[in-house]
């Protein structure tokens, strides 16, 4: 298989505040992923080719599998590949992993399997030598004719080349549990695998102790962090899906129209907001720095780094935490927001400024056209 094969199908990156996965379409609003992906969130978000993004909601998961079931909002399209059971694999027999390795967009590595039935921790798992990094996790690995024999979820940090998935015959029986479901969510009991509807320490099924599973962080999941609740309390003030825009561990990025926005904690005194906004064109270059430079644009600045501009805003992280500051930040994070899809419209307009790499061109035009 190419690379030149692989745009067009139904893989896609998922985002939670957690981190970042892959997982394959089922059927148009059906993705599967891992468990290690998606927990303890119960709504992630998948991201488009185009760079928009859905909401899924997590509707079933195995942890002892790592395996879990998310249902889209919207069918993002792609093409649906079938799951083969993998019984025939045999040792040395070509394998592809596609995903996304590290954030980068959908990739493709090739390697041979290593071992079809490698018995790991009480499980067998096809065991591979093709890469597989951080973000992998959750994605196909593909065999000659592009049917999936198997959900790619770990590797071993003391070796090389060596990559593990789970097989497609199990993840076949797991996808066949969900089509029988009727609850809105549910944990897939690791001995009998009957489907757990709240946090039991028992299965009433087989009477298999669940202590070790912590099943209340899967049905209620535990508070956010106040530095994340004031973020996504401040992005909803906004108008933004938070849930839409997370991207790891106190870190966001989504677009405001065609605007794209960063936000992060650096460290354990600033939260930073940034927006790669556009490139300088050749003239006027004089004009467009004076008017970046202005001391009227507070609390907001511009810098440019890589021959980028870019809006920032800097908050301490004390003045989050201080009582009488927080809705007037909050404010602050809306209006940066707002500015930044202004901003990028306005320096193409006033400056005759190019969009930076990573905005977004469709709406870019859209707004050039309007």
């Amino acid at each position: 298989m190419s690379a030149t094969d692989i745009t067009d199908l139904g893989v896609y990156q998922v985002f939670t505040g957690g981190g970042t996965g892959s997982g394959f379409l089922i059927a148009p609003t059906v993705l599967v992923t891992n468990c290690h992906v998606v927990a303890p969130y119960r709504q992630v978000a998948v991201e488009l080719r185009d760079r928009r993004r859905v909401l899924g909601t997590v509707r079933r998961i195995h942890p002892q599998r790592d395996l879990a079931i998310v249902e889209l909002a919207s069918a993002p399209g792609g093409e649906i590949l079938a799951i083969h059971a993998a019984a025939d694999l045999k040792p040395n027999q070509p394998i592809s992993i596609v995903g996304f390795p590290v954030g980068l967009p959908l990739s493709i590595t090739d390697g041979v399997v290593s071992n079809p039935s490698q018995l790991l921790d009480g499980q067998h798992f096809v065991q591979t030598d093709a890469a597989i990094n951080p973000g992998n996790s959750g994605g196909p690995m593909l065999d000659a004719a592009r049917r999936i024999v198997a959900v790619t979820t770990c590797k071993l940090r003391a070796a090389d080349n060596v990559g593990f998935g789970i097989p497609g015959g199990d993840a076949q029986t797991f996808i066949d549990g969900f089509h029988a479901q009727t609850a809105a969510f549910g944990v897939q009991c690791p001995a009998c695998d009957v489907l757990l509807e709240h946090a039991e320490r028992y299965c009433a099924s087989c009477g298999s102790d669940l202590e070790s599973l912590e099943l209340a962080t899967y049905f209620d999941p535990p508070a956010p962090h106040p530095l994340v609740g004031f973020v996504e309390d401040a992005l909803t003030g906004a108008g933004v899906d938070p849930v839409l825009a997370r991207h790891g561990a106190a870190n966001w990025s989504f677009y405001s129209g065609s605007a794209p926005i960063e936000i992060w904690s650096c460290c354990s005194e600033h939260l930073c907001f940034a927006s790669p906004l556009a490139k300088p064109g050749k003239q006027r270059l004089g004009d467009l720095f004076r008017y970046l430079l202005a001391a009227d644009h507070a609390p907001f600045a511009f810098d440019l780094d890589d021959n980028v501009i870019r809006l920032h805003l800097t908050l301490h992280i004390t003045d989050v935490f201080a009582h009488g500051d927080r809705d007037e930040l909050a404010g602050w994070v809306a209006k940066f927001v707002a500015s930044a899809d202004r901003f990028d419209n306005q320096l193409a307009a006033d400056f005759g400024c190019e969009p930076a790499p990573a905005t977004q061109l469709t709406f870019w035009k859209e707004q050039a056209r309007s």
